[in-house]
């Protein structure tokens, strides 16, 4: 494009693939999939597959992500919302990393299971974006799909490769799944004015951000006990490094939960008034 420097056009590529949205996770996956990994004597992949199934990882989140923001799109225009022209191309972007990340996984392994996960992740992902199910707009299912879909079950990918399903395996997986929940939660709080502008009836559009707020209560004890968790299977010496990387991983995930909580007053007074006091009142 004329008179776009390489500064601008590498900052509307980041934007265009979400990275600022999925890079905690990637962070999140990593962490767990190592520590899995490292606590298990390292078997099952060498190196090179470890790094190559966090190369699918990628894929898979950058995907997913595209993918929400191409089904948005229409929204999106009808409400007026600033977009960049390139979002025309979030579909296409979105169907390369999921096909690559899948590729990767039959590189990685010829077992099948991780393969089955792999290919369910995707088609449940998709779905959690587009019609006929969108199950973004279904209210609790949505938190339920988008949750499981966003980490647990990449992580679970992972688990099936080096076939590793120990307690340890479990407390990562129930941990994503929570943080994963309170995440998207706090995302649907901060996002209510957009999501009410553009249509988009998120779990929080339709049920109310107390409701939301208490949920994502409930998600933060749950946190903090899988924190403690590995107390219960193994010496006080052996936990502790997985305790240490929990509480340090879940530092944003509770951090994006105070600042949710911030904004839930500034969210009621919003509803009150928004499209005539009716907001409320979505179902």
């Amino acid at each position: 494009m004329p008179g776009v420097t390489p500064y601008i056009s590498l900052r509307y590529s980041i934007r265009l693939v979400r990275i600022q949205e999925w890079l905690d996770k990637l962070l999140h996956l990593a962490g767990s999939a190592f520590l899995l990994w490292f606590y298990s004597g390292r078997i099952g992949v060498d190196m090179t597959g470890f790094m190559a199934y966090l190369a699918a990882v990628v894929c898979l989140l950058m995907g997913g992500y595209t993918m929400n923001d191409a089904a948005d799109l229409p929204q999106d225009m009808a409400a007026g919302r600033e977009n960049m022209p390139q979002r025309k191309h979030s579909f296409t972007i979105s169907l390369a990393a999921l096909t690559t990340g899948l590729i990767l996984i039959y590189a990685i392994t010829n077992e099948m299971l991780p393969r089955v996960i792999t290919a369910a992740t995707i088609l449940i992902g998709i779905e959690y974006s587009l019609p006929p199910m969108r199950f973004k707009e279904r209210g609790i299912w949505g938190l339920i799909v988008g949750s499981v879909t966003q980490k647990p079950a990449i992580f679970l990918i992972f688990v099936a490769i080096i076939s590793v399903w120990n307690w340890l395996s479990a407390v990562l997986t129930v941990w994503l799944f929570c943080g994963g929940m309170l995440g998207m939660l706090g995302h649907q709080i901060l996002d209510y004015h957009n999501d009410v502008t553009s249509g988009v009836r998120t779990f929080v559009v339709r049920h109310g951000p107390r409701l939301a707020l208490m949920l994502s209560m409930v998600c933060a004890t749950l946190i903090i006990m899988t924190i403690m968790a590995p107390l219960i299977f193994v010496p006080f010496s052996e936990a502790l490094p997985v305790m240490s990387l929990l509480a340090a991983f879940s530092s944003v995930y509770l951090g994006k939960g105070l600042r949710s909580i911030r904004k839930i007053r500034e969210v009621v007074t919003f509803q009150g008034r928004a499209l005539g006091g009716q907001v409320s009142h979505i179902k």
